[in-house]
């Protein structure tokens, strides 16, 4: 399958590792098909401490003018 989602169809579509059951990839097939990706995680951390300092700040600024 191309990068965009379009032209050429993906010719394995039922291919190893793609039912979760471990085979093709190694990870055990433990992983769960609703649970996030570890690098969607961090970013969700990462993004929200941002925010969490910017609203700490900003009432800081407010409170102490």
């Amino acid at each position: 399958m191309s990068m965009f989602g379009f032209g050429k169809k993906d010719e394995f579509p039922d291919g190893p590792g793609k039912n979760g059951d471990g085979s093709g990839d190694g990870d055990g097939g433990d992983k769960k098909p609703n649970r996030p990706s570890n690098a969607r995680i961090v970013i969700w951390i990462v993004v929200g401490g941002v925010g969490l300092y910017l609203i700490g700040s900003g009432l800081y600024g407010v409170l102490t003018h």
